[in-house]
């Protein structure tokens, strides 16, 4: 990972050359769909003011881009954030905490210091869940070795 901005020159559909910052990650936090943020069906409140607030004041917009939006998924969970850091995704849920939020900018930016993907920290690892189903364990994964033995 490099600590410089880049940017990349993309040609939009209409012609026009735009020059895109490259960012190491992406915040997706949902707020307003069915179940986050819901306060009318039991859920918390989402702290949107603090996830902007820091975002601000940690200077990540050139890094790490915040995106506050709707549904990511996972509705059973409520309250879904998921971090796409250096192309790998931290899915969090029950994520409504002052704490929570302190801990994941705090957590991104020993990411961005470090300019590597981390463990992640204890703070947030209850809240952690796997919403993709390529990111097995080791001991999921076949190989080809084993699919041949099994297959004789």
């Amino acid at each position: 990972m490099n600590s410089r901005i880049s940017h990349e020159l993309v040609t939009r559909g209409d012609g026009k050359q735009i020059n895109v910052v490259r960012k190491v990650g992406q915040l997706f936090v949902c707020s307003d769909a069915c179940c986050c943020g819901q306060i009318d069906s039991g859920n918390p409140a989402v702290p949107l003011k603090q996830l902007q607030t820091e975002w601000e004041q940690r200077k990540l917009r050139n890094k790490v881009h915040l995106t506050i939006g709707g549904c990511l998924g996972p509705c059973d969970l409520a309250n879904v954030a998921m971090l796409l850091f250096d192309g790998r995704p931290l899915w969090l849920h029950s994520f409504h905490t002052p704490e929570q939020v302190t801990a994941l900018y705090d957590y991104i930016e020993a990411m961005l210091q470090a300019q590597s993907f981390l463990p992640t920290p204890p703070s947030l690892q209850p809240y952690e869940f796997n919403a993709f189903d390529w990111h097995k364990s080791s001991d999921d994964c076949e190989t080809a070795e084993t699919m041949e033995v099994r297959a004789r």
